[in-house]
């Protein structure tokens, strides 16, 4: 895990995130008429093309309004992992290239897609330029389990005509060093807050709070003597647990887990 995944000069980020719904699998691939970018173009990197800032964690935006799909010096493996939501963990390995080779890939979409139709639409471009195959299983592996802690959690209704965003500010000392995090969520389900923040402690997090809907919430992460690092996965579960009045139980669970039976590289534009 990159120790620093949000360590940039900025005051704040706004982050598009890698969230979705599980139940999606496999979608694009099971649709007669699976939806399509208008225009994809895909162009390889020159070899040694540097991972894009915040990738690893899954800090990145490849949708913009008007249905632009803009993503820069990506992988396939990661576009897999951001089109079917997944984490690494959650799907076999491939050919070496396909976590090393790194592409740029232009796309329109047609209107004004959401992210979700976007995230379709990816998963038919993997079938059709990269010739990609999947099937899936059910597998158990460790997982954290969110349930209702004893007191109400700390959430809040959205305002009227707030809009949905996560953002993570990050606060600095004298030295201009990063001390500690202060996360703002708009309008942001607590199901998206789980995945954002699943791929930091690399389990599949699974919610029986039965809070569904959107919210607005506020979570701060601290280093302490024992956690120097701001971004320690156990200060997200720590958060949930004293910030938000949530229980946190580790367990083993079933899983959704992709097995790749055939990719290559892609066709000419």
């Amino acid at each position: 895990m990159n120790p620093h995944p949000f360590a940039r000069p900025v005051n704040a980020i706004l982050l598009t995130l890698l969230v979705g719904s599980a139940a999606g699998i496999s979608a694009a691939q099971t649709q007669s008429n699976p939806p399509k970018f208008e225009v994809a173009d895909i162009k390889p990197c020159p070899p040694d093309t540097p991972e894009p800032p915040g990738q690893r964690a899954g800090m990145v935006r490849y949708t913009f309004p008007g249905g632009r799909f803009e993503a820069h010096a990506t992988t396939v493996e990661f576009l897999l992992e951001w089109s079917y939501d997944l984490l690494p963990t959650q799907h076999s390995r491939g050919p070496a290239w396909l976590d090393r080779d790194r592409f740029d890939v232009i796309a329109k979409a047609p209107g004004n897609a959401t992210d979700d139709e976007m995230k379709l639409m990816v998963q038919t471009l993997l079938a059709d330029r990269f010739h990609l195959k999947l099937h899936r299983e059910t597998r158990e592996a460790p997982v954290l389990t969110l349930r209702l802690g004893k007191t109400p959690p700390k959430l809040f209704p959205p305002k009227e005509g707030e809009k949905h965003s996560l953002q993570i500010i990050p606060k600095k000392d004298e030295e201009q060093k990063i001390v500690s995090y202060h996360v703002v969520a708009t309008r942001f389900s607590f199901a998206q807050l789980n995945r954002t923040f699943a791929r930091q402690i690399g389990r599949v997090i699974v919610n029986e709070t039965g809070l569904d809907g959107d919210y607005d919430y506020t979570l701060d992460f601290t280093p302490d003597e024992n956690r120097p690092n701001p971004l320690d996965p156990s200060l997200w579960i720590s958060a949930l647990q004293y910030q938000l009045g949530l229980t946190v139980v580790a367990q083993k669970g079933p899983v959704d887990f992709l097995v790749i039976d055939n990719v290559e590289k892609p066709d000419a534009n």
